[in-house]
């Protein structure tokens, strides 16, 4: 029974005797599940403490459930521990800041809870890369920047770029040429005495840092509106201040992305739109449609040619009633799918949608938390499996109908697992789900508390050890069945 003692110490029913007795064993698979439960009490966390483990001991001063005082004196790196875990006071903190190990100062220079003063004395550590950590942490004195600007390290003058407060003056600086004066370091030459011989990737990144900034100024850009960095490219590409001729040639970026994301983008004018809805790659198209600003015969021209993902669509959740209910008349089974998936829906759309004749509409307004048990049950009767799965999650899904949809021959692995899962599963529909050929349908089926008992006890002795395991979980397994998994497993009271 050993092998079921991790899902024991992960069950919410529990009781603090067997928790007591789950902590003294030497098992780390145990005690890591008994680490990850919520609401440790004082003497829970004691226990855990007690165990000696440092890897554990971390992982609870971390967690923010150590107070200071009851840190061990002898865990390594306490100190940083406790400033990771938010229950350092002050001297704690210019303890780690000072550790002679860089890696443990830039933890400390990243932690967005630090003390301002901390991290501006990190902003003139010997070690580059900590300034540039700490350089980025927003709680650094704006006042420091124009200085780190001017840091010989091309790494630190990125950071300088990223920080939420820079300036758009000293962006529009960096982006021009990396800063002034020129770097003497980069990321290459960090590790190494002698310095690089050019430090031209490094240069380029500390622009491309800039670029990506929202605060630069627009005409800066110019230079990069062809860059090959997709990265920083989508970054500005969103932005809704750019000129027309820069969205233009956005448009035609040779990736994808890039043009998707200006394909997303308000701003852009609409002729630009319908090209982009011509787009060879999907994503692009999606985008369109996506657009808080496509206007409505576009995104019906749009979803009547290609396949979409079924996201909300921004135009339609902004659509006004009579445009609603033009879209609900549309001839494309699509555009009823993004009216039915609104979020609100005036209730004779819904009346509407719900005898819409196309699987994809009704799967979309099966979806809608509103919907009565009678409702869903109307849908799982006019279009059987292609509506099972959204049913099946739908919260209000009523225990019979569930038990018909498991019943169903035609019922797949993710029709199971919502039934499985789902709060209203009876038993018997239960002991459906523990015969399908699916490890994680069983799995949610044996942690449901409307499991009989008779059948949790048979899954414990039973010959399936993973599935044993999820039995051990469930709430509803009684302390008897507790008592006797650490009977067996040797951990005596």
């Amino acid at each position: 029974m050993r092998d079921v003692l991790p899902g024991l110490a992960g069950n919410p029913a529990l009781t603090a005797d067997l928790f007591a007795r789950l902590a003294a064993s030497d098992d780390e698979d145990v005690l890591d599940a008994l680490a990850g439960r919520e609401g440790l009490t004082t003497p829970q966390t004691g226990a855990l403490l007690a165990a000696g483990d440092q890897a554990l001991t971390s992982f609870l001063v971390r967690s923010g459930r150590v107070p200071w005082s009851d840190v061990p004196e002898d865990h390594p790196r306490r100190a940083l521990d406790a400033v990771l875990g938010g229950v350092a006071p002050l001297a704690v903190w210019w303890e780690a800041a000072t550790d002679p190990d860089p890696e443990v100062r830039q933890e400390v220079a990243c932690e967005l809870d630090a003390p301002g003063e901390v991290v501006a004395a990190l902003a003139h550590d010997a070690d580059p890369r900590v300034v540039a950590v700490a350089t980025g942490n927003p709680r650094l004195p704006a006042a420091l920047l124009p200085s780190l600007a001017r840091h010989p390290s091309t790494v630190v003058r990125a950071a300088v770029a990223e920080n939420e407060n820079a300036p758009a003056a000293l962006l529009a600086a960096l982006l021009a040429d990396g800063g002034d004066p020129a770097p003497s370091r980069c990321g290459a030459c960090h590790r190494r005495e002698a310095a690089c011989p050019d430090h031209t990737p490094g240069i380029r990144r500390v622009r491309l840092a800039a670029a990506a900034r929202p605060g630069v100024p627009p005409a800066g850009l110019a230079a990069f509106l062809d860059a090959p960095e997709c990265g920083t490219v989508t970054t500005f590409a969103a932005r809704t201040d750019l000129p027309t001729g820069f969205l233009e040639r956005l448009a035609a970026h040779p990736a994808a992305d890039v043009r998707a994301v200006i394909g997303a983008n308000p701003a852009v004018p609409e002729t630009l739109l319908r090209t982009l809805a011509t787009d060879p790659d999907p994503e692009v198209r999606q985008a369109v449609v996506e657009n808080p600003a496509v206007p409505l015969d576009l995104l019906v021209t749009v979803a009547a040619r290609h396949r979409l993902p079924d996201d909300t669509a921004p135009r339609v959740e902004s659509a006004t009633e009579a445009e609603l209910h033009g879209l609900a008349r549309s001839r494309v089974a699509q555009v009823r799918a993004l009216v039915a998936g609104r979020t609100l829906l005036p209730a004779a759309l819904v009346e509407r949608l719900l005898s819409d004749p196309d699987p994809g509409v009704a799967r979309r307004i099966a979806d809608r938390p509103d919907l009565t048990p009678e409702q869903l049950t109307a849908l799982v009767e006019r279009h059987g499996p292609p509506v099972f799965r959204a049913a099946a999650r739908h919260p209000g899904c009523p225990a019979a109908l569930l038990h018909r949809v498991a019943s169903d021959p035609a019922a797949g692995r993710r029709v199971l697992r919502e039934v499985a899962r789902h709060p209203a599963t009876r038993s018997e529909t239960l002991l459906l789900c523990l015969a399908a050929d699916a490890p994680d349908v069983r799995s949610h089926a044996a942690t449901h508390p409307a499991l009989p008992v008779r059948v949790l006890e048979s899954l414990l002795e039973g010959p399936d050890r993973e599935l044993a395991r999820a039995a051990a979980e469930n709430p509803a397994l009684p302390e008897s069945l507790m008592e006797r998994i650490t009977v067996q497993a040797g951990l005596q009271r």
